[in-house]
């Protein structure tokens, strides 16, 4: 019984992976497709314009949109060149930076946010009902508290 119960709830962990990574590889071309902002990049935005003053502290960042802390320091440092976001230091911690929407940024997302938001609705609010995106929400919010655990 043991082993039936495992591999339906292996089944359901593939189709989970499988269906996220389909779904982002789906969103990111949509948005390329359009000549926006890919969709890593519309991620930090989003996380940073919905932030107080349109900032985060570097780890708080990191964290939010899950991105190893080096990567993110990179990606950060692309985004700088490309003048969607800014550094400013912590006026509190000499070793504290603040990733910073620009706005340029706000544009960028803003134009983005149309295509994003359209293709979200084709590919996952057409398809739950709200009553499957309730419980799918609790779901994903159980597994992410045991997995941050």
């Amino acid at each position: 019984m043991q082993n039936n119960l495992l591999g339906k709830q292996f089944q359901a962990w593939r189709l989970f992976n499988s269906s996220h990574s389909t779904a982002t590889f789906s969103l990111d071309s949509s948005l390329k497709a359009a000549g926006k902002i890919p969709l890593d990049t519309y991620e930090i935005l989003s996380a940073l314009s919905e932030s107080p003053h349109n900032r985060l502290r570097m780890s708080e960042l990191a964290d939010k949109i899950v991105f190893s802390r080096s990567g993110l320091s990179r990606k950060i440092d692309r985004l700088e060149k490309s003048g969607v976001v800014k550094r400013e230091p912590s006026p509190d911690d000499r070793r504290g930076w603040f990733a910073v929407i620009t706005e340029e940024g706000i544009a960028a997302h803003k134009s983005a946010k149309v295509v994003h938001d359209s293709h979200l609705e084709k590919i996952w609010s057409s398809v739950l009902s709200d009553h499957e995106s309730t419980v799918l929400s609790q779901i994903l919010d159980k597994v992410a508290s045991r997995a941050a655990k």
